[in-house]
């Protein structure tokens, strides 16, 4: 048997969740993620899966992004007790994220009951922390490129993906006695042709059915120098002594800002005595993890140890720990540079600041990049001028702006040149981790350029991979 199953991240861009059913009575789960975005998509969160806990034989994960990683506290407090496999970094990064997620579940659940705007009464977080350490016990090493075999005569092999520090696509192999192997890819998040610090992504492996991602399936990305484009953002901000709030995930995009604000500051295309506040102890975290992990990145060994070559630290940075440090943070004026996750604004420090300075002037509130819909995000950057956090209404006066070089997503014509990188052509392509209007777009793309046949998974769709047609 060999089926696959869509749990998440079908016509979303949250949620990645694909069941493979690998035999009669039990599967493997590639990524395990949370939805994220408005009420209707983050109650998904609280249904069960389509499929028992313990009907999951092992877990494989592309990367430590909350999106396909954030579920899995929920499922191991469901009873999921086996193998989770990741690669080295990915279980680094991973231990920060899900503290974090299962920290802010619980200090969410404490504000909504404090100041009475929850649904349900008592409000009680998805998981908690220690649910999140039980998650994180499970977590197994597993290398690039050494086939690893899993379950049910089923091996998995990692390729890089680009994305983010340890992120991987995953070849899948079904073996049988009497017909030849299958092979399914899964892309997870596949990173820019050249990322900006990043290791390039691997070239696709042959598979006969390939699951790509398609968060920019229907756009490319403007060829703006990235440092170009945060210098003009720097400059307006030192011109009418502003704050620039940066909503920005901890995991690679504040790091690769700082790798930014770094080179300008060096250059002297900015000041270098401009004041940055990191203001995520995961992000200052994950930060430090690019010391352990060289052959991800262009940074060498010398660079990270000295204080003066650092790429991702300089003198006029400061890392926010504590939440008093954080509420200190509302009497600074401008000019000044404030990160601080999450990157689509759906919960963390980053709302508190939005909540005490989107009203204000002398704010520019800066994305940086993809926003899911019913984000706080997207109502954002769309133009909403008036917008509910914690319960309250505010008035958004603070000029809202958007770059555009630093998506770690792959555009349209990225993704194609992944596709095309395989040795032959697949059986199907299914698009997923997309919104509708993006994948449409992408599916047509394919179809005219590659002549490969595409298919949109829609969310508990089946389908049978061992079948002559699908």
């Amino acid at each position: 048997m060999l089926k696959l199953q869509f749990l998440g991240a079908a016509g979303q861009v949250t949620g990645s969740k694909y069941f493979l059913h690998t035999s009669t009575s039990r599967g493997m789960l590639v990524d395990c993620g949370l939805f994220q975005g408005g009420r209707k998509l983050r109650e998904m969160n609280w249904t069960d899966l389509a499929i028992s806990a313990g009907n999951i034989g092992h877990i494989l994960i592309t990367h430590a992004h909350l999106d396909h990683i954030g579920f899995l506290p929920r499922l191991v407090k469901r009873g999921y007790h086996n193998p989770i496999f990741a690669t080295k970094a990915t279980i680094e990064i991973a231990g920060y994220v899900l503290r974090d997620s299962g920290h802010l579940q619980e200090e969410d659940a404490k504000h909504a009951n404090k100041h009475g705007y929850a649904r349900h009464s008592p409000a009680l977080p998805l998981y908690t922390s220690q649910d999140a350490e039980e998650a994180l016990n499970l977590f197994q090493p597993i290398e690039r490129g050494n086939k690893k075999l899993i379950q049910d005569n089923v091996s998995a092999t990692y390729y890089n993906a680009g994305h983010i520090l340890g992120s991987c696509f995953v070849h899948i192999e079904k073996k049988y006695e009497d017909r030849d192997p299958i092979t399914v890819l899964f892309s997870g998040d596949l990173g820019r042709r050249k990322p900006i610090y990043l290791k390039p992504k691997d070239s696709a492996p042959a598979a006969d059915y390939i699951i790509c991602e398609s968060t920019y399936g229907d756009r490319l990305h403007k060829n703006i120098d990235a440092l170009d484009e945060l210098k003009a953002m720097i400059v307006e901000a030192i011109n009418t002594s502003s704050v620039l709030l940066i909503p920005a995930f901890a995991v690679d995009r504040s790091q690769e800002l700082l790798f930014c604000l770094n080179a300008l500051m060096r250059d002297g295309k900015i000041p270098d005595t401009l004041p940055v506040y990191v203001d995520s102890p995961m992000a200052a975290g994950v930060t430090d993890i690019y010391d352990k992990f060289s052959e991800e990145h262009i940074f060498s060994q010398e660079e990270l140890n000295e204080p003066d070559k650092n790429p991702i630290r300089f003198k006029s940075l400061k890392v926010i720990t504590t939440p008093e440090q954080s509420k200190h943070l509302n009497d600074i004026n401008g000019p000044a540079v404030i990160i601080s996750a999450s990157g689509m604004a759906t919960g963390g420090r980053i709302m508190h600041h939005l909540l005490h300075r989107l009203a204000n002037l002398d704010t520019i509130v800066l994305f940086t990049g993809y926003q899911a819909e019913e984000t706080l995000g997207r109502e954002l950057i769309e133009g909403n001028t008036n917008v509910h956090i914690m319960g309250t209404q505010v008035q958004v006066r603070a000029r809202i702006r958007k770059l555009n070089s630093y998506s770690g997503h792959g555009d349209q014509s990225e993704l194609l040149d992944w596709l095309k990188s395989s040795p032959k052509a697949p059986k199907a392509v299914f698009l997923t981790h997309g919104e509708d209007s993006a994948r449409k777009v992408f599916k047509e793309k394919i179809e005219s350029e590659l002549g490969w046949k595409v298919i949109l998974p829609h969310l508990g769709e089946i389908f049978d991979l061992e079948a002559e047609s699908i």
